[in-house]
């Protein structure tokens, strides 16, 4: 179960940081700035990694639970 909670949790902050990161890329395209990117990781990777493992950690849980009962 927490094996399961942490690899969505490492992917979530993968996957968000990559979203980030086009993001901050296309956001410093349009407005013609240059973008600080430590705001991937404040405000899209971290979020991302922290609601992924939230989750993976609930629906591990409901299993485990589906699981034990009889």
């Amino acid at each position: 179960m927490l094996f399961t909670t942490l690899l969505f949790t490492c992917g979530g902050m993968g996957v968000g940081l990559l979203l980030g990161i086009i993001g901050m890329i296309v956001y410093g395209l349009v407005a013609g700035v240059q973008p600080d990117m430590r705001n991937a990781y404040r405000h899209v990777a971290i979020p991302v990694a922290i609601a992924m493992g939230s989750l993976a950690f609930a629906g591990a849980l409901t299993l485990e639970f589906r699981k034990s009962r009889p």
